[in-house]
């Protein structure tokens, strides 16, 4: 996905989308305005060791980030897209490539290896609302060069009915699982296992789940490192 092309010098902010309902007018030569609805796109950085990127829709800069952040949802015209990642402030495409976006379908983009391979995953969100009473939570293998992870999760609020259980096993770099649901809690413990084995490699501890919010779990850093960017988990709220 590297490529030489050079970003537009137009800053834009793309409008955050609220909701699924919100459509766009595109003026068309014959002036009639035809509503249309649009896709939500959201960029999060999981580059261990790599610096503040911006990120780009259509060689629009939309904003920057740094490791470990993601910045919501904006919205898109569906069809065929740009999206890519350059270094901040850097005219020059660290990544690129094209998304197929559905009108009314939301997706995330995770800005996943190493700063001297970075790649782009496209991921769609499935943002239909949990089951009555439950949330929505879904895995995503981020560290570069892991071995396959199942994912164990665990609830120490003694008011919860839910025990500990497997949500997903043998995840690969950049696979990830369909949204499951769960009980909500005000404790829950989730921790990563190489597929086969029971000892944890990364834990995340006493975690909120509520009811009605859908939430993406991943493993991100490097195995191999002892600062900021070793393997650990990262939790967001989709919804």
């Amino acid at each position: 996905m590297k490529t030489k092309n050079y970003l537009g010098l137009s800053t834009k902010i793309i409008c955050a989308l609220f909701a699924i309902t919100l459509t766009f007018s595109a003026c068309k030569k014959d002036w009639n305005d035809d509503p249309i609805e649009a896709a939500g796109i959201g960029f999060v950085h999981a580059s261990p060791g790599t610096a503040a990127l911006d990120y780009i829709l259509d060689n629009q800069k939309i904003g920057s980030f740094t490791y470990n952040n993601d910045k919501g949802y904006f919205a898109a015209y569906p069809g065929t897209r740009l999206v890519g990642v350059s270094k901040k402030d850097s005219l020059k495409y660290l990544t690129n490539g094209t998304a197929a976006l559905k009108g009314g379908s939301f997706y995330s983009v995770f800005v996943v290896d190493t700063l001297k391979s970075t790649k782009l995953l496209l991921v769609e969100d499935d943002l239909k609302a949990p089951e009555t009473d439950k949330a929505k939570i879904r895995f995503i293998n981020l560290s570069p060069g892991s071995s396959p992870f199942d994912l164990q999760v665990s609830n120490t609020d003694p008011a919860s009915l839910t025990a500990s259980f497997l949500l997903t096993t043998n995840k690969a770099f950049k696979d990830f699982s369909a949204f499951s649901s769960i009980n909500p809690s005000i404790s829950y413990n989730f921790e990563i296992r190489q597929t086969g084995t029971t000892a944890a490699v990364a834990n995340l501890n006493n975690v909120k789940i509520e009811k009605g919010k859908i939430y993406t779990i991943w493993a991100k850093g490097l195995k191999t490192a002892t600062d900021s960017t070793k393997l650990s988990l990262s939790i967001m709220t989709n919804k």
